[in-house]
């Protein structure tokens, strides 16, 4: 399903960064007459995002004046990924977009250095190149109308475990996400799909301030009061799965009872408890470790009923 560097991996989280730590990491701010920097790519709500000449492979994000923007928490993103195992940082670089390092733009403005997503990740529509969201992976009209298919069903679990492999990195080692949603993950077609969660840097560490507000996605959004942090991003794993593995597109209310699943694709017990127990008000929701052996069983039922 995934590479050796997407399993699961279960151990004891790492120490949450301290405030000391945040300040050595400060300290290290690249300045951004260090860098040679390229072509604007794109702009968006928060600031622009720049080719970087000395190291193609990277990007610059560099945040508009005004923007509130907390330079210790950009420090605590950097840092946490610094101090990850191997195995969990090749799993974050796989798959995230993660800050590598602050930039100190020398304007009173910060930025972020971040990996490049690969060219498999964007797709021309009309003469522009688009990021490849994941509404095209279950939108059926939108995939179609930019000349795309929506993932199949056994490409969608094998993309869902990729997800909650990353969330259980995040998890285990005290990092919340926060935005999950069909905007910020990108995701490649093919017999070895792959996805890619970009806007880390909103992300939270435990115990150290947010660099940015977290924003909340309509479609995607928790619709109960409290749910908040981890068990908010539980919540989000299950709507994933079930956006992505039964391409429901409609909303989810706190009147909600019932979500109606087509018979087809064919879903494991296990996947489906998991699911009901993720999207319900009340619930100890599943971990995204929980997720993992489910996904898995039900990956090898697919492909054992010839299930593309």
């Amino acid at each position: 399903m995934a590479s050796s560097t997407d399993g699961p991996g279960i151990r004891e989280p790492t120490s949450p960064v301290t405030w000391l730590d945040t300040r050595l990491a400060f300290r290290d701010m690249i300045e951004l007459s260090n860098i040679e920097i390229g072509a604007l790519l794109g702009s968006g709500g928060q600031g622009d995002v720049y080719e970087v000449t000395s190291d193609p492979g990277q990007l610059l994000k560099r945040y508009r004046t005004g923007i509130d923007v907390d330079d210790a928490g950009l420090a605590a993103l950097v840092d946490w990924r610094k101090r990850l195992s191997q195995k969990d940082i090749a799993i974050v670089d796989k798959h995230t977009a993660w800050p590598l390092e602050v930039v100190d733009c020398e304007d009173g403005t910060f930025g972020i250095l971040m990996n490049r997503a690969p060219n498999e990740y964007w797709h021309m529509v009309e003469g522009d190149e688009l990021p490849r969201d994941l509404s095209w992976a279950f939108m059926m009209d939108a995939a179609r109308f930019v000349g795309l298919q929506p993932a199949s069903p056994l490409a969608a679990v094998m993309m869902m475990a990729q997800i909650a492999t990353v969330f259980d990195v995040f998890h285990r080692n005290g990092v919340v996400y926060g935005d999950l949603s069909a905007s910020n993950v990108l995701w490649t077609s093919g017999n070895s799909p792959s996805v890619l969660l970009i806007d880390c840097d909103a992300a939270e560490v435990t115990g150290q301030p947010r660099a940015l507000k977290e924003a909340q996605t309509p479609l995607w959004n928790c619709p109960w009061p409290g749910v908040e942090g981890r068990e908010r991003d539980e919540y989000k794993l299950a709507v994933a799965f079930l956006r992505l593995f039964f391409r429901y597109e409609g909303p989810i209310a706190d009147t909600t009872q019932n979500i109606q699943v087509p018979a087809y694709p064919p879903v494991t017990r296990d996947a489906a408890d998991l699911l009901g127990a993720g999207l319900k008000q009340v619930s100890i929701r599943p971990s995204a470790a929980d997720w993992l052996p489910a996904l898995h069983q039900l990956h090898r039922g697919l492909k054992k009923r010839k299930v593309a």
